[in-house]
Order: structure tokens, then C-alpha cells, then sequence
């Protein structure tokens, strides 16, 4: 039907272009959401309008896609000069009819398959603005339910053998409906059709031989691979699937889909990594509950039981989602960045730093691009790996096919049918991971496999067959036996600390300065004979398109496709993380279409052709080498997951060519349970999804696997009966064991160590001293009470302030302190944070928040104000330091004897000096400390304690637990305990024993005491012992040279074990498994043995504390029998522990959360305990309601104490100076600031 247009309108014949061209614009972008329907009418108003809009038609289209469509992916990814008005106008055009069409949801369109592919592309090039048309407008999730209904299946049959067919529209109907889900729709889903869905991908997803979900097999990591494998000579028999492995043809998986007027080679979304994503997305929204006949947690569980899941880590585990859905990102996401990350955002290079919604899928975009033929080398492909993705905690579930049914399914010919397809296992995954990079000229480890060409050693992590691993500081040192390089070192990735790279020493930077200078050379050569281009008008700044108006329309001769660099990236001198084809293919020609013909796109492409679209950009191409040439993964299981589903370690490598992660799982305590392979890639950056399969010494055995999905965990999962706090010390996240592991096959494999400690049983808080009953053994056994459970009642009796001390102001009135810290360390996850804020409340002593801060919000903190802010951006800022084994009542020995002290200084003086103690650890940064014996001072630590605590303390010190006298037995400590012979003698016990407290390792003995190394309680006296403090409700700590089974708390013995230097060598393993907590106190052993000899004192127990290292023991708290040595360098435990090859981290946790786990009273243990940490960010845990030492401390989090400290130095490069009291500069207990810029307030 003919249009016919109004003649020229007088009215409208006055209004100037722009103003016809603005309202044009206003109409179109009046309805957000869908095409601009308002803007045809206005072509038919009259022809002097018409005309006008024809000749600026496309810089108004391009126009109104700028502010309707999102075009920053475009930018990075085509590069910004790809985006002329032409392009932008062809697009608009494309995206609009393609969302009519949608919206219809018609499956028999002509158009469908290019429509998927736009809806696809759109939704990966989204940051807010796609994703509303796609959902709102065209509702394309009816559209994909209605496909997975009908067509997912279709034409199975015309495979031959009844599987669904691995074609285009099946892989982008499978990828868009994860892209399509929402909470809300996965909720609403009713059982019946979440069960249909998993069933029709229930073949794509498990049968990975037959569609495979990788680019390229994954038995290679090293590329181009060799062209002799296309002829399927290697692949094995004994399979009625396809071939195995799946060596896919270039030519046959390569699409040409036009994108902003350009044609672009692309290959399909992988089917089968797209079928695993969906399928465990359903998987996790089944709900279920947990199995009545566990125990309901850890706390209730028994010990003997060994590794076993609890109701707890049940619902632990169905709060962790291992597929985190699509976020659609906002409107208007880039007005409510800050100037310096908007900066970023709207700049054409791709940068770890980004933060949009499209960002995360540039990966994605690069492998689809860039990774069609592994037989060729393509150097500048883009990033298929975002380095420091993969740090930190992951949890999700991997499933385990039905075996028999597997293998049935392997060997027939024809797909089984649904019901006979092989059931589905579950099983939880956690794992802490860090990543190790290979620094140039640094060599990277060589890979493993065999001597052909076939296997890179895919069955151990693209290692070689043996190899050994040893985690020193920062740094992972990987030895091979054989290779011409003994040493391989990869340095630790650390967020926000720049690597090693030195361009001056890259070979990388090095050969490209070379080029770079024969490339001016051959300019300058060339200069005079050549032409140079015709300039090109540029619209503004702010429209980020090109003018093409006055462009040539000739054909010019093609160019290679314009890409922009990585600002950082995994580049390297070997060139598989980038990818630039010359392709003369890449340009735009009418004739050159999709695989399924679209006439629409084809008729909007020869119109934009006839009006000058230009088919060739020139664009500069810039990188910046980091340096890092391959990267390794190392991981493990923390211990209280480990208690529930086994340890594990892990360890692999990322595949350069297209990201493909590869991890080895082998378990550290029941070699039995196998060897694991786990392969994927981060799909969004956000979900690490793959196949794993099992281990077999032969690379072409066909092995059972299944689909499995991870994805990060900001915070670990709370839950009201799962503790806030890992109920043990275990491996930071990413890390590996400080103790050297050789990584073989499992028959000759040495595992790796870990732990398992749960929490004691329940019990309720009594009126008794305030640390742990210590049991104080040397070989022999000394016991003392703790004390470290109070009730309210109790501590205010005790020190702190009256029922009636609390004010009564509102929150709104609550005086704020802000600390803005360099660094934050996290106890809880191992990691320096960088640039977050602390906000304090000063009357509770509680942190209130902890958040990441930006430049913006400096430039508006009044840093001139004391009392509210805290400047420690150039410091590193810890949890207060807890001293978990101290005599406060002690000097230095060579000051005074042991002896002397006792006998010679009075109580008066010994308590004055005392307070001076108190306040040098405190100035040391050590806000806390358990004081495990007045040492003959009586009950002078009763008083003490008072002293110190409250919100205005009367003398400044740390939170002092105190467990008063030791329970000791005759003669085994001290002068003081020898047997009594006589009435006359016995008439002055009871004064003397009062006097004599524990000592624990029998340092000081009277002449008359031999010194040999005894058992001085029985085992029936220790359970004795040990049952009365159990109904006080009071801890146990036992001081003992030699570990004993009875000690451990799963035969009914102690806490905490002090000393402990002496581990027979069939307790090692039990002790690795016990939730003892270990005080090893190395510092009195150092100084006290002045001569150092090899076999004396110090070198026997150094010896033990390695060997604990390396068997694993992590249960640890840093106590170092602070007092014979002087007070103020209780930084001594720490430094010794790092010496000896601790990793610094773990004991900074150890010197922290270690502490408090070690020092609190038992009304945190238990069921009770469990309940009160869920609920501590409620900020109940008020000292002024509960007593100072009632309130959990240890980290800095909400709700916890704001007992921190700041150092000056640097932790990762000089942890001794950095611990040490010289560089702590700020110190905080209890929200109450004691010591800033390194001078002592009080």
C-alpha cells in the first residue's frame, strides 16, 4: 500500500532542522522500553519534515539507539570507531525488528535464528538497557519456554540415533533461557515443568562425550595443535557416541552474524556448557530438607564418627547457589559511578577494573570470536581470562551419574529413553582458591601427557606426571625432577598489589620495543611515497559515533577487524590470550550472510551499503604487558566443610588459548575416595561451570563424569544453627599447605594436610576465675582453673560498670568513628582488603560496618576532624592481636629468677608491676591476652582484671582473661610443690601451695625435684579433673611437654594444650583431626635456651612445630609464655612461627580468630554458642550488658569489638618488622583509642 504524505506545512517550513530533528528524537525516546512507535507518524505530517528526516535519518538513528540501547560492550569489543551513525543506524533497525518479531513468538519465522542471535548478543552486550526490551518488551522468556517445549527435541530422529541435535538455535534457546531466568520465575516454576526442563536437557548436560562443552579438547594445552589430529586417528573405540575426544571442523562450526553493519566470524554457544549451566540452575531451585537422623549440627555430632554432615551443613549447603543468575543490570548504571570509574567505563579498552553488567561477559565474547580454529595462531585475540577471577571462597555441587546406567549409556547406539537415562548423585563442592602467576623472563612449569602430540597432561592438572610443590611467603615453588630448570617460582596474586613485571627484563616488552622501533624505521623510510588518509569528521565528543556522511562509498581494501587491548590482561610473549584475525572475510558485503538466511537484515544491509556504510576502521591497537606468561590454581577445603564432605586439595592450571580451567581434586585423608578432574570456564565471570570426570591412568579411557557449577562466595553462608566463625584455623582461601607436597598419581601421592575441629559441647557461663582450667603438664601434668565464662552479673561485679551505666541515647545520637584504612585484614578469608572503611561506635565498642570506599567519598571526609575520623590509608589495619598464653605477674628471667620473684619481691610490687605489663602489651597491639597463672601472686589477677576492664578501665590495658591458680600435683613444679614429709612441714602447705601456681614445662626446679620428664597425672585423675570443670561450665587448658591421647577433647580431655613439644609420631594424625586448640609458645623456648645447639631446647621444639607444619595442624593460637621474656614483644610468637615456615597469614589469623576461639568462655560453645554467633551482627553482644570479656573479638566485622590495630610496615613484604611494636601506630580496645600516630593517649 502506497504512502501518501502531506504537502509542506507553512507552520512547519519555519522551524530550523535541529529543532525538527530534536523532536523527532523526544518522540522516539518518549517510550523507553520497545521500538520508537511514536517517530513513523511523524514521517507522514507533512514532506517538508520528511525530507528533513531523510537526510539526517541517520544521525537520528543513531541517535535513538544511543538512548535506548546499551553500546558500551561495542565499543570495547568492535572498537569505538566501528560505531558510525551507519552502524548504529543499521543496528537500531536490526535490534527493533528483531523484538517485534520476538514478542510475536513465532517459532516458524524465517528470521528466527538471526532474531536468536540478536536477542543473544544483546543480552551479553547488556548493562541495564538491553535486558528491559528483551524482557519487558518482547517477553522473550514465553518465547523460550514455548522452544524448549517444542523444538529442543525436534527432528532427534534425523540424527540416526535419537539424540537432540547440537545445532545453533538449540544452543541459544539453552544459553538464553539462564539469561531469561529470575528469581522470581525460578520460584514460581511449578515442580512438573522444572522437572520437564531437566529433563529435555537432561542429554546435554550429562552426555558430555556427545556434546562436548569445550572450545577444544581438553586433553591439550598448548596451541595451534598438531593438523594431524583432524583425521579422528586417536580417537578410541569401544563408544557409540561421537568421538571421543571431539576434534570439531573449523569450517563447520564458524557463523557470520552481521553486527553494527559488520560482518562477524563467530562460532555457536557452546551446547553442552550452556546444557550444565541450566541444568544445575533447575537442580538447586528443588527444595528439600535436611535428613532427620543426623545431628543437628556439629556441636551435637560425635566425634567418632569422623567425616559426616550435620542438619547444619545441609542447610548450609541449599543456601549456596553454584549458579548465580544473570543480574539485568540498571537504566541509568553509569550516573551513579563515580567520575574517575565512569572515566573507565566510557573508555573503548577492556580493563579488569570494570564493573559493568557487559564487562564480566567480554570473556565470553572473546572465546566465541576467537576460538573457532585451534589449528591456527591467532596474536591478538582478546582476554579469555580475567586474572584473580577464581580467588577466594567457592562453593556449589558437582553430580554424580548412576554408574551402570552410564556406562550402558555409552555403549548403545540410540539415546535411552528418558526414564532410563542414568539418576543423579549430588555432593556439595567448597574450596578455597588462589591463583600463582608465572612472571616474565620467569619460566613457566612445562606441561605433563605423554611424548605425542595428543596429551598435554590433562589428568594431572597440565602438569607433569611428578612434581613437587613447597608455598614459601608469596611465593610457590614448583620442582620437577628432570627438567633443565630445577626450580619453577610462580608469585602469589594478591588483589590490588602489583606484580613483579620489569619491562626492562620481559622478552615480551623487549622484542615488542624492537619491533616497535623497526616499525618507525620502515615509516620513516616510507614516508615521502606515501599518501596520507583523507580526514574524517567527527560528530561530538559526547555522541561516540563517526560521521560517515562524507566517507568515501567505493569499496576500500579491507583491514584487519578493530580490536582494542587490555590494560591488563594475561597477555605474554606467547600469544593465546589475544586474537586479531586479518580477515578479509570480516568485512561487510551484501552477499556474505548467516548460516540461515534473514531477509530483513539483508535488505536493511543493502540499503545502509547504498548510503555509504564503510566496510573498513582503522583503529590503533594498544596492550600493556603485565608480564604473566601462565597461571596455576591451588585450593583446599577448609576443615569444618571438610568435616561434613571431605578434604580436599586442589591444584591445575588455566589454558591460555581459551581460559579453560583445569583442577585436579585429590583427597588429603582417604586416598581411597579417588582422584577428581574438574574443567570450565567462568561464564559471566561470575560461574565456574564445566564437566568433571573421573581419574584413569589412560587419557583415552572414557571416564564417568557429569556437570558441575561454583561460584563465588562473597561471605561464607550463615545460618542460625551454622557458626559465624570457622570453628577452626584453617587454610586461608587459595592457599596451599606452607609444608612441601609431592603431587603424584594416588599410589604414590602424598596428601596434603587438613584438619577437623568442631566446636565443644553446650554450656552455660559460671562465676568463676576468667580463662581456660588449665591443666598444666609438663610430660608430667598441672592444672589450672579457667575462668573465661562470666555472666552478666558476674563481670559487672567484676569490673565493669553498673546495670545503670548504660546510656540511655538513641542510635542517632551514638558518637561515630570512621577508620579508613590502607588495608584491611581479614582473618576469615586470608586477604589484604584494600580501601575500606571501619565505622566504630564508641559508646558500645563495636565495629557497626565495614565497606570499600572510593575517591569520590574522600574528597568529601573531613579528615581534619579527630574524634570522628581516623586517617590510616597508609597503614594496614588488623584485628587486635591476642597473647593467648601470658604471666602477667613475671618479668624477664634475666632481670630476676623465677625463684627470686616468688620469694623475694613482694605483692605489692609485683602487682605494680603488673600494670605496667598490662599497658606495654596493650601500646604492642595486643588487645587481648590470657593470663594462665599469677605465678604466686595469689589472687592478685582477680583484681587486676577489674582494673582493666570497663568502659573507662582504671589503669589501660588488654581484655584479661585469668585463670588464677594452677592444680598442680606434689613436687612437679617448683620448689614450692616438693612432697611434705613431716606434720611440721605439712602445717605450711596450704600457704605454699597457694603460692605455687602451674608453670607447665618445669623450667625452674628445686634441687631436691628431679628433672626427669614424667607423667604426673593419671588418666583417671586427668578425667576427674576434667569432668569438675565441665560442670563448672569453665575450660580446660593443660600445660605439656608431651601430647598424650587422653589430652584431646574427643577422649574427654582439654581445650587447649600449651607447649605440646613433643609429638609422638602415632598421635600425629589425631592431633591433625582433634579441635584442640595448640599453644605452642615457641618464644620461652627461644630465649630461654641461650646456646641454640643443634639437639638442645630450641632446636627440638622448632623441629616439633615443623613437623606439626607439615602433618597439617592448623588448630593453632599464638601464646607466647609471655613473661620470662619481656612484655611488649609478645610479637616474638609470631615471628618465630614465620621463621620456622608458617604462612604469615594463617598466623595472623592464628594470633587473632585463633585467639579468641582459644579464649573465649564456653557460653559461645555448643548449640547455645552456634545460636549467639548467628546473631552477633544484631549488635547485641553489648559489654555493657555482657562484660568485656564476653564480647566475640578477633576479626573486624559488625557486631564484633572494635579492638583494632594499625601497623606501618609492610605484612607481605617484612612480616617481623611489621609485627613489630615499633611499627604498630594506632591501637583501639574496645572502640576506645589508646594509641594513634604511633603516641601512646593514655
Amino acid at each position: 500500500m502506497a504512502l501518501y504524505y502531506q504537502s509542506t506545512s507553512p507552520f512547519c517550513a519555519r522551524l530550523p532542522p535541529d529543532v525538527i530533528l530534536n523532536i523527532s528524537f523526544e518522540l522516539a525516546a518518549a517510550d523507553p522500553v520497545g521500538p520508537p512507535r511514536h517517530l513513523p507518524p511523524l514521517l507522514r505530517v507533512c514532506r517538508y519534515i520528511t525530507d528533513i528526516l531523510s537526510a539526517h535519518r541517520k544521525e537520528l538513528f543513531a541517535r535513538i539507539f544511543r538512548a535506548k540501547f546499551d553500546t558500551r560492550a561495542a565499543s570495547r569489543r568492535l572498537g569505538s570507531n566501528s560505531l558510525t551513525n551507519s552502524a548504529l543506524a543499521f543496528q537500531l533497525k536490526k535490534q527493533t525488528l528483531a523484538l517485534k518479531r520476538l514478542k510475536q513468538g513465532d517459532l516458524n519465522s524465517e528470521n528466527l535464528l538471526s532474531d536468536l542471535w540478536t536477542a543473544y548478543l544483546m543480552f551479553i552486550e547488556n548493562d541495564g538497557r538491553n535486558y528491559l526490551h528483551l524482557m519487558e518488551y518482547a517477553r522473550l522468556d514465553r518465547l523460550v519456554d514455548s522452544y524448549m517445549d517444542t523444538r529442543l527435541w525436534a527432528h532427534r530422529m534425523h540424527s540416526g540415533t535419537g539424540w537432540p541435535l547440537d545445532i545453533t538455535p538449540n544452543a541459544l534457546v539453552i544459553w538464553l533461557l539462564w539469561f531469561t531466568m529470575t528469581p522470581e520465575r525460578l520460584q514460581a516454576m511449578i515442580p512438573d515443568r522444572r522437572g520437564r526442563f531437566m529433563d529435555l536437557l537432561r542429554p546435554f548436560a550429562i552426555a558430555s562425550l556427545q556434546y562436548s562443552p569445550f572450545f577444544a579438547p581438553d586433553n591439550h594445552f598448548d596451541f595451534p595443535i598438531h593438523e594431524s589430529l583432524r583425521d579422528n586417528s586417536h580417537f578410541p573405540e569401544g563408544t557409540a557416541l561421537a568421538n571421543f575426544p571431539m576434534y570439531r571442523e573449523p569450517a563447520m562450526i564458524t557463523e557470520r552474524v552481521i553486527h553494527y553493519g559488520r560482518e562477524i566470524p563467530i562460532m555457536s554457544p557452546i551446547l553442552g556448557l550452556g546444557a550444565k549451566l541450566a541444568f544445575v540452575m533447575l537442580a538447586e531451585a528443588v527444595p528439600y530438607d535436611p535428613p532427620s537422623v543426623l545431628p543437628i549440627d556439629r556441636a551435637h555430632a560425635d566425634p567418632a564418627d569422623g567425616v559426616r554432615p550435620t542438619q547444619a551443613d545441609f542447610i548450609e549447603w541449599a543456601s549456596i547457589r553454584g549458579v548465580q543468575l544473570y543480574q539485568p543490570g540498571e537504566w541509568n548504571w553509569l550516573d551513579a559511578l563515580q567520575l574517575e570509574q565512569r572515566r573507565l567505563e566510557i573508555d573503548s579498552a577492556w580493563r579488569r577494573e570494570l564493573t559493568s553488567t557487559s564487562s564480566r561477559f567480554d570473556n565470553d565474547w572473546n572465546r566465541l570470536t576467537g576460538c573457532i580454529n585451534p589449528y591456527r595462531d591467532l596474536p591478538l585475540k582478546g582476554v579469555v581470562y580475567t586474572f584473580g577471577s577464581i580467588v577466594g571462597m567457592f562453593a556449589g555441587r558437582m553430580q554424580i551419574p548412576e554408574f551402570f546406567r552410564y556406562r550402558e549409556m555409552v555403549h548403545e547406539t540410540n539415546m535411552p529413553e528418558v526414564a532410563t537415562f542414568p539418576s543423579l548423585a549430588e555432593v556439595p563442592v567448597y574450596v578455597c582458591f588462589r591463583e600463582h602467576h608465572c612472571i616474565n623472563p620467569a619460566l613457566p612449569v612445562p606441561t605433563g601427557g605423554t611424548d605425542d602430540v595428543f596429551d598435554d597432561g590433562l589428568l594431572n592438572g597440565y602438569f607433569p606426571r611428578s612434581f613437587d610443590y613447597q608455598h614459601v611467603g608469596n611465593t610457590l615453588r614448583i620442582s620437577v625432577p628432570g627438567a633443565q630448570n630445577p626450580v619453577f617460582r610462580y608469585e602469589d596474586y594478591i588483589e590490588g598489589k602489583r606484580n613483579s613485571h620489569d619491562s626492562s627484563k620481559c622478552t615480551a616488552c623487549i622484542s615488542r620495543a624492537e619491533q616497535e622501533e623497526m616499525q618507525r624505521h620502515e615509516r620513516a623510510a616510507h614516508a615521502a611515497s606515501m599518501t596520507p588518509p583523507p580526514d574524517v569528521e567527527m560528530e561530538d565528543a559526547n555522541e561516540e559515533a563517526v560521521d560517515d556522511e562524507e566517507e568515501e562509498m567505493t569499496e576500500q581494501p579491507s583491514g584487519r577487524r578493530d580490536r582494542r587491548g587490555s590494560a591488563s590482561s594475561i597477555d605474554s610473549d606467547v600469544s593465546y590470550y589475544f586474537s586479531d584475525e586479518n580477515d578479509p572475510g570480516s568485512i561487510v558485503c551484501s552477499r556474505h550472510m548467516m548460516l540461515e538466511r534473514d531477509p530483513d537484515t539483508e535488505a536493511l544491509l543493502d540499503e545502509m551499503m547504498s548510503e555509504g556504510l564503510p566496510d573498513f576502521y582503522d583503529a590503533s591497537y594498544e596492550s600493556e604487558c603485565n608480564g604473566i606468561r601462565d597461571i596455576i590454581i591451588t585450593g583446599e577445603t577448609l576443615p569444618r566443610h571438610g568435616q561434613a564432605w571431605h578434604h580436599y586439595r586442589f591444584y591445575g592450571r588455566v589454558r591460555k588459548w581459551d581460559g579453560l580451567i583445569v583442577l585436579v581434586r585429590i583427597p588429603t585423608l582417604f586416598p581411597a575416595a579417588g582422584k577428581t578432574i574438574f574443567r570450565g570456564y567462568m561464564v559471566g565471570n561470575r560461574n565456574l561451570v564445566g564437566s568433571w570426570r573421573s581419574y584413569a591412568e589412560n587419557v583415552l579411557a572414557i571416564p564417568l563424569e557429569g556437570p558441575f557449577a561454583l561460584s563465588r562466595v562473597e561471605e561464607t553462608p550463615r545460618t542460625p544453627n551454622a557458626p559465624a566463625l570457622p570453628p577452626d584455623n584453617s587454610n586461608p582461601p587459595s592457599s596451599i599447605a606452607p609444608a612441601a607436597c609431592v603431587c603424584r598419581p594416588p599410589s604414590t601421592h602424598t596428601s596434603s594436610p587438613s584438619a577437623t575441629h568442631p566446636t565443644p559441647g553446650p554450656s552455660l557461663p559460671m562465676p568463676t576465675p576468667d580463662s581456660a582450667v588449665t591443666t598444666g603438664m609438663t610430660s608430667s601434668n598441672a592444672i589450672t582453673a579457667d575462668s573465661a565464662s562470666l555472666t552478666p552479673n558476674v563481670a559487672r561485679g567484676l569490673g565493669a560498670d553498673p546495670p545503670g551505666a548504660r546510656s540511655s541515647s538513641s542510635p542517632a545520637e551514638e558518637r561515630l568513628v570512621r577508620i579508613y584504612a590502607g588495608k584491611l585484614f581479614d582473618p576469615d578469608t586470608l586477604q589484604l582488603l584494600p580501601r575500606r572503611v571501619v565505622t566504630v561506635s564508641h559508646e558500645s565498642g563495636l565495629v557497626l560496618d565495614v565497606q570499600p570506599y572510593s575517591d569520590q567519598q574522600l574528597a568529601q571526609v573531613d579528615f581534619s576532624d579527630a574524634d570522628a575520623v581516623v586517617d590510616l590509608r597508609s597503614a594496614t589495619v588488623l584485628p587486635g592481636l591476642v597473647d593467648a598464653h601470658v604471666h602477667m605477674f613475671l618479668h624477664p628471667y634475666a632481670e630476676t629468677t623465677w625463684e627470686d620473684q616468688l620469694t623475694k619481691e613482694s605483692l605489692v610490687e609485683r602487682t605494680v608491676r603488673a600494670t605496667v605489663h598490662a599497658k606495654r602489651t596493650l601500646m604492642a597491639g595486643y588487645t587481648t591476652v590470657r593470663d594462665l597463672g599469677t605465678e604466686g601472686a595469689e589472687d592478685a589477677d582477680i583484681h587486676l582484671r577489674k582494673c582493666l576492664s570497663g568502659p573507662h578501665p582504671l589503669i589501660p590495658g588488654p581484655r584479661y582473661f585469668c585463670a588464677n591458680r594452677a592444680i598442680i600435683a606434689s613436687g612437679s613444679y617448683g620448689e614450692f610443690s616438693i612432697l611434705l614429709l613431716s606434720e611440721k612441714q605439712a602445717a605450711f602447705a596450704p600457704g605454699r601451695s597457694r603460692m605455687c601456681d602451674w608453670g607447665g614445662i618445669c623450667r625452674r626446679r628445686s634441687g631436691k625435684t628431679s628433672s626427669a620428664s614424667i607423667q604426673t597425672f593419671s588418666t583417671k585423675e586427668l578425667s576427674a579433673l576434667v569432668a569438675t570443670a565441665r560442670q563448672l561450665d569453665v575450660k580446660v587448658a593443660a600445660h605439656s611437654h608431651t601430647w598424650r591421647a587422653e589430652l584431646l577433647p574427643e577422649n574427654g580431655g582439654v581445650d587447649t594444650l600449651e607447649h605440646g613439644n613433643e609429638i609422638p609420631d602415632e598421635l600425629t594424625a589425631s592431633i591433625v583431626k582433634s579441635n584442640v586448640i595448640w599453644v605452642p609458645t615457641l618464644s620461652v623456648f627461644y630465649t630461654m635456651d641461650t646456646a641454640k645447639l643443634p639437639g638442645g631446647s630450641w632446636d627440638k621444639t622448632a623441629q616439633n612445630f615443623q613437623k606439626a607444619l607439615r602433618a597439617g595442624v592448623q588448630n593453632i593460637a599464638c601464646g607466647g609464655d609471655t613473661g620470662p621474656f619481656p612484655h611488649g614483644d609478645n610479637a616474638l610468637e609470631m615471628k618465630l612461627m614465620v621463621r620456622l615456615g608458617a604462612d604469615w597469614r594463617h598466623v595472623l589469623r592464628w594470633a587473632t580468630l585463633g585467639g579468641w576461639r582459644a579464649t573465649r568462655s564456653m557460653a559461645w560453645e555448643g548449640k547455645e554458642g552456634t545460636a549467639r554467633l548467628a546473631r552477633v551482627a544484631e549488635l547485641e553482644e553489648d559489654a555493657r550488658e555482657v562484660g568485656d570479656n564476653e564480647v566475640p573479638f578477633g576479626a573486624v566485622r559488625r557486631g564484633f569489638a572494635a579492638d583494632i590495630v594499625a601497623t606501618s610496615g609492610d605484612l607481605d613484604g617484612d612480616f617481623e618488622a611489621a609485627v613489630d611494636k615499633a611499627s604498630i601506630v594506632f591501637v583501639m580496645k574496645g572502640g576506645r583509642i589508646v594509641k594513634r600516630g604511633g603516641r601512646e593517649l593514655v
